[in-house]
């Protein structure tokens, strides 16, 4: 109860508000250092029902103090009125206090998200004589703060009410993402305080949560303990941290415990790419958890499809390339159930004529394909039904592109591997006038074929690899195409004339372009910057070897990453700075941050 409470027979001030209390619990104090659990126990039981005790051992001079948990209030105020010679155990006479109530954690059952306080300034009046940092305004306050690193900005939250303002301002984001990068150059303690932190800090206005490519266990020294209650707890701190959480992804990372995601009724994008421990049930588990997903990305993962007739119908993007164990019976249940798809990406799955046949008939608002073809037969009859197609990426043995030139003509990005060609038909690349990003990897396309891509006038991006190009072939195309930002020919050997050539034509153009090709035999790098514009032009001399990085690029109009592009994340959320510790207190004078306080407590 609130007011005064008893010790030992006598009333002592509460320093506690009456909500903070524990009802059925005590701090015990004043215990020997050789005193255990055993005999608390022993020595309380007789006078009233205790449930359980605990010790907390100090580690400098001084008693140590416990806990002890009762049945019931009439137990708990048998121990608060205990005589003096019912008080001593080992010697020492004990004290006995309320006990705050427990803070519940991120990661626990219950607990609840309290808005962060609003801007209420406490500061101590200016002192004239001294110069004090409180003067500056708020902008200047945020530019210095800037200089900190992360666990000093952190620790900034519990100077004053005002700098606590300042240091959410600084967090707040629509979007934060905690990428491998960022995880190894920092050596991040990957734990639910961390996490639960920065999910703090970072707002309920948080839109987009990323946790891609954080294989915890691989990249970063965390004991295995540690590990399985990160991943058994993680979709519950999330559910319970980002309430207006609208695209989640955490590729390498598994949810084992996707149910707990039930209350985020706002995701409308999962992502889990590589995560090789998603499987069918579980994924049946996420879909049914949270049917109304507009946009699934579970490529690379262990899932057969078993469970596509459960997809959600207003389902627009799924990726589910390079997920081997699906069938083609499965494919045929995404056709038949996801009419409203717009994004399809199934590379590396067996698909046939008559999947595209159908395909084209079902789901008429598809703009985005992604298929891998190796069997027998051409399919550029099926592909060229696809009228409003803006992104084509194929792999196949054989495929006439001019065939589709005539219907699909608003292509912006079109990424092919043809392996073989066995027709005589030239491919006009003026036809594709939309076209703004284009990769063309393996292709036996002639030089004249190539040369048409000077008539693209919006193309920006051009990687060509294992084809017919050379200096002329890259000149034509950046002095045909005023756009053009990024060229990639790593098999193309350069000489000062083209360098001389390319200086001329960018000379009148106010966007840079960065071109990646073999350097030769150039000169050294101070001689050659010499002989070019180096705020308008940047050569990137790329190794002459075939990697996997030609097969793909990133592309998008707004220059935002492809994938999920619908959250625009302004500048980085984070320092790149130690925060192997942090300070995880809220504000001591604001009880308002009960989520926030104590986020250590965790013991990783």
């Amino acid at each position: 109860g609130g007011g005064k409470q008893h010790q030992n027979g006598k009333k002592m001030p509460l320093d506690m508000k009456e909500d903070e209390i524990d009802p059925l619990k005590l701090f015990v104090g004043n215990l020997k250092k050789g005193v255990n659990k055993d005999q608390l126990l022993a020595t309380l039981t007789p006078h009233a029902n205790v449930t359980s005790a605990c010790i907390v051992k100090k580690k400098f001079k001084g008693p140590n103090y416990g806990f002890i948990s009762l049945l019931s209030e009439d137990d708990v105020n048998k121990i608060m009125n205990l005589n003096n010679q019912e008080c001593y155990l080992s010697g020492s006479k004990l004290i006995f206090r309320p006990a705050r109530r427990r803070c519940m954690l991120p990661g626990e059952e219950g607990f609840v998200r309290q808005a962060l306080p609003d801007r209420d300034y406490d500061l101590d009046p200016l002192d004239p004589e001294k110069t004090s940092i409180h003067i500056l305004v708020d902008d200047v306050m945020l530019k210095i703060l800037e200089y900190l690193t992360l666990k000093e900005r952190i620790c900034c939250e519990v100077v004053c009410r005002r700098w606590q303002a300042l240091v959410y301002r600084i967090f707040e984001s629509r979007c934060l993402n905690l990428d491998e990068s960022y995880l190894i150059q920092n050596n991040v303690n990957v734990n639910k305080a961390m996490i639960s932190k920065m999910l703090l800090l970072a707002g309920e206005t948080l839109k987009s949560l990323s946790l891609s490519k954080t294989d915890v266990s691989c990249y970063l020294k965390i004991d295995n303990d540690t590990e399985i209650a990160l991943k058994k707890n993680l979709s519950l701190i999330i559910s319970q941290l980002c309430p207006n959480l609208e695209y989640l992804d955490v590729a390498d990372l598994c949810l084992n415990n996707v149910k707990a995601l039930k209350d985020c009724n706002n995701i409308k994008g999962f992502s889990s790419s590589k995560c090789y421990e998603l499987t069918e049930n579980s994924f049946k588990e996420l879909i049914l958890v949270l049917p109304c997903l507009e946009k699934i990305n579970v490529s690379y993962t262990n899932i057969n499809g078993d469970c596509f007739n459960l997809l959600p119908e207003g389902l627009k993007e799924l990726n589910i390339s390079f997920c081997s164990q699906v069938s083609k019976k499965n494919l045929n249940k995404i056709i038949k159930r996801c009419k409203n798809l717009e994004v399809l990406e199934i590379e590396d799955l067996y698909i046939d004529r008559e999947f595209l046949e159908e395909l084209v008939g079902n789901c008429t608002n598809l703009r985005n394909l992604s298929i891998t073809h190796l069997s027998d037969g051409e399919i550029s009859d099926q592909i060229k039904l696809f009228t409003k197609l803006t992104n084509l990426k194929i792999l196949a043995t054989t495929f006439d592109l001019p065939n589709i030139a005539d219907t699909v003509k608003n292509l912006e990005e079109l990424r092919i591997t043809i392996i073989n060609k066995t027709t005589t038909n030239m491919i006009d690349f003026g036809h594709f006038i939309h076209l703004k990003c284009v990769v063309l990897t393996l292709t036996p396309f002639c030089k004249q074929e190539l040369m048409s891509l000077e008539k693209c006038k919006k193309l920006q991006y051009v990687t060509i690899y294992g084809c017919n190009a050379d200096q002329e072939l890259i000149k034509n195309i950046i002095k045909g195409c005023p756009d053009i930002k990024h060229i990639k020919c790593p098999k193309v050997c350069i000489d000062m004339k083209f360098i001389t050539d390319i200086n001329e034509i960018m000379k009148n153009r106010s966007e840079p372009i960065k071109i990646a090709v073999d350097e030769g035999d150039l000169p050294s790098s101070e001689e050659l910057v010499a002989q070019y514009d180096t705020k308008k032009i940047y050569f990137d001399f790329v190794e002459n070897s075939h990697s996997d990085e030609y097969f793909d690029f990133d592309y998008d109009d707004d220059g935002d990453s492809v994938d999920y592009d619908f959250y625009d994340s302004g500048d980085d959320f984070y320092d790149p700075d130690d925060i192997d510790n942090f300070l995880f207190n809220g504000y001591d004078s604001d009880n308002s941050l009960q989520g926030n306080i104590y986020l250590g407590d965790w013991g990783f």
